[in-house]
């Protein structure tokens, strides 16, 4: 089945913003989560698309400014197995909903919109959450919490027939307990959920240090950006 997998590279922690892509000089650690989360999509049997924030540059035709940010994006990131778009709405819970409805225009059969910075999430961990969107079917992976229940999520999919702009029209993104009322809203609609298992993407750079912790040991430990956030993890012990 023709999969595709959706990030924002600005989402949910900031790396290729406008004011990155004209220097060239984001973030190292972002630039590196951001390219070791690729890399290790390029192991699922899917299409990534990278979406770009929307083009703003009052001064510049659109078209040209759109292509002129790609070619920045395709710099810092290197050749991979992603491609490159633009997103549109005017907020990001809007670019989020028509990136779904591209990749079904385009007729993928089902599609996985992911955190942009997670560079231990097993690849096999995804491609089952894809294979999993059968009929009217749909996923949410919750981020665990130190609470009951979780508040945030860190992925949400669709097959085509599950498919509902509903889950982005209907549902409020700055409210408390989004699992929670994705999740309900999503049955109310008679979606068959599939919920997958836990997992925290890092959504600020001072979570880099708990990343390094939690691969100590493990193959993730070898990811560049992994080994930076360990000399992060180096640097603040000593203070």
């Amino acid at each position: 089945m023709k999969s595709a997998v959706l990030l924002f590279a600005n989402h949910p922690l900031p790396v290729l913003t406008p004011e990155a892509l004209s220097s060239g000089q984001p973030d190292p650690l972002a630039l590196a989560l951001l390219k070791d989360t690729l890399r290790n999509l390029a192991d699922v049997d899917a299409d990534v698309f990278l979406f770009l924030d929307p083009a703003q540059d009052p001064g510049k035709d659109p078209g040209q400014d759109k292509d002129q940010q790609k070619e920045q994006a395709k710099a810092l990131l290197g050749k991979g197995k992603f491609k490159i778009a633009n997103a549109l709405g005017r907020n990001r819970t809007v670019q989020q909903r028509n990136a779904f409805r591209l990749v079904f225009t385009r007729l993928y059969e089902r599609a996985l919109l992911l955190d942009n910075a997670a560079p231990d999430l097993p690849a096999f961990a995804v491609q089952s959450a894809l294979d999993n969107l059968t009929w009217k079917g749909a996923c949410i992976g919750p981020q665990p919490t130190d609470g009951d229940e979780p508040e945030q999520i860190y992925a949400l999919g669709f097959s085509a027939e599950g498919w509902m702009t509903e889950a982005f029209d209907q549902v409020d993104r700055d409210r408390p307990a989004l699992f929670r009322r994705l999740e309900t809203h999503i049955l109310f609609y008679e979606r068959k959920v599939n919920l997958l298992p836990p997992y925290a993407p890092i959504t600020s750079l001072d979570q880099a240090p708990a990343l390094a912790e939690r691969c100590k040991d493990t193959r993730f430990a070898l990811l560049p950006s992994v080994r930076m956030a360990a000399e992060r993890l180096s640097t603040e012990s000593k203070a």
